[in-house]
């Protein structure tokens, strides 16, 4: 090694140094991004950030250090008439070109993958893979260059020197990194700031590379140029992972601000029904001298008990549970109407689930839009019954005299029905038909024996 150093001319040591420092370089931004990576899946919080390009970055610095290691090899053994300088240097000189092959055809899976498939642009990816199949030509030239010279050779002197299929593989990179550059300027709206920069780094110095190798005869731009591309890659790469972290991290805070006052929220509509009840039995014991106040108050509080039981959520309860709502509703309303107000029940089964206020919305609607709105009132009817391996529910009303129902309370009327008809379908796959002829209206639900009888503990679905 010492003698190879001793024989080198001036210009080369230079070269060969500023190679080496060049690997240096490569290698401690390669592992300094890979002990980054490690570190980050170990911190709970940055792991849960997704920054892009990462491994393609860690790939494409590895390849440039190989890259370079075989031209440092190729360097240092030209020339030279050491018995493993010949194999050294056709081995060094075929994986330059090897590693060089693969960096392009890298780059146009990378602008693939990140633009193409990403905005799904069909034909801008099979595109970028024809002109990843046209690079096969250069690894076609390269494979059968140790026997025909096709793109080199190595001289009696064990120098490199360029072959008619040069020409050949620098036409097809150039062409290929100016087929990315086009593709940047079209999607140049779409693409994000970290991503064009990163291609267009890798595009513009490298084609510089390229098209000065083609006019200096002697000279290789390479390995300068595609370290320059390295290093301003990696500050990218570190500026954009701080932003994309940042506003992660930002994003992560206002989700854990936003879930603390659901809670709260949750907390308080927890406190609230309870406020209501207990103040409701204060005044309810303050009418005790007053029967009809007391027995008011009383179906009141137990109508509201009811309800906070089950409000706000989507579980089933049975449907023993959504008649006792049911008739808790009733006995108030029954004070308001009086003997206007009849209702008749035709249940012969109950021994099912439902969703929670599905049937008493029905009900409600029967009595205040429908026979509550005629002057001489009406029955409401509830009747349950099995049809083949249905369950119907039937909500009826038989309003007569002359109706006083208003354009607002149709509206509202319409608004409960599709609430119940979409819990019911979403819920339970079940379905509400309203039925309306002379004799007043029936609303209709039918849901399966098999979605009936799911319990209590079913998930929402």
């Amino acid at each position: 090694m010492a003698n190879l150093l001793t024989d080198m001319p001036l210009s080369s040591l230079i070269l060969l140094a500023l190679e080496c420092w060049n690997e240096l370089i490569l290698l401690i931004l390669a592992f300094s991004m890979l002990i980054v990576i490690k570190r980050d899946r170990t911190d709970e919080l940055i792991a849960q950030v997704e920054i892009p390009l990462t491994k393609e970055l860690v790939t494409f610095f590895l390849a440039v250090f190989v890259y370079n290691l075989f031209d440092v090899a190729c360097t240092l053994f030209g020339d030279t008439s050491l018995p493993c300088s010949n194999i050294v240097m056709k081995t060094g000189v075929f994986g330059y070109y090897a590693v060089g092959g693969f960096q392009t055809v890298f780059l146009l899976q990378v602008v693939k993958n990140h633009i193409a498939e990403k905005f799904g642009q069909k034909k801008l990816s099979k595109g970028i893979f024809a002109v990843q199949l046209l690079n096969a030509v250069n690894f076609f030239l390269l494979a059968i260059t140790p026997f025909t010279q096709a793109l080199y050779y190595i001289d009696e002197s064990n120098s490199y020197k360029r072959s008619w299929g040069y020409n050949v593989w620098q036409g097809v990179t150039i062409a290929s990194f100016m087929f990315i550059g086009f593709i940047v300027l079209i999607d140049w709206q779409r693409i994000g700031d970290f991503l064009k920069g990163i291609i267009v780094t890798a595009v513009i110095l490298p084609m510089t590379a390229f098209i000065g190798s083609l006019f200096l005869r002697d000279g290789n731009l390479n390995n300068v140029m595609v370290v320059f591309t390295v290093l301003i890659m990696f500050v990218l790469y570190e500026k954009n992972k701080t932003s994309v972290t940042v506003r992660n991290v930002y994003e992560l805070q206002k989700a854990q601000i936003q879930l603390a006052q659901s809670k709260n929220d949750t907390l308080m509509a927890q406190i609230q029904p309870h406020f209501i009840n207990n103040s409701l039995m204060a005044i309810r014991a303050q009418c005790i001298d007053y029967p009809s106040v007391y027995e008011s108050m009383t179906d009141f509080s137990r109508y509201l008990r009811s309800h906070f039981e089950v409000m706000g959520t989507n579980r089933f309860i049975s449907f023993e549970q959504e008649m006792e709502n049911i008739e808790a509703y009733i006995s108030l309303e029954k004070r308001n109407y009086g003997d206007n107000l009849r209702i008749v029940y035709d249940i012969d089964f109950d021994d099912f689930m439902i969703p929670a206020l599905s049937v008493q919305p029905l009900v409600e609607n029967a009595i205040r839009h429908g026979v509550g709105t005629y002057d001489e009132g009406g029955t409401v009817t509830i009747s349950v019954h099995k049809c083949n391996d249905n369950i119907v529910i039937e909500v009826t009303d038989d309003g007569s005299g002359k109706s006083s129902l208003t354009d607002k309370q149709s509206a509202r009327k319409g608004i409960g029905i599709d609430n119940v008809r979409s819990r019911l379908s979403s819920m339970i796959g079940g379905t509400l038909e309203i039925v309306k002829n002379e004799n007043g209206t029936t609303a209709r639900v039918t849901i399966s024996g098999k979605g009936g009888n799911v319990n209590d503990n079913s998930d929402n679905r």
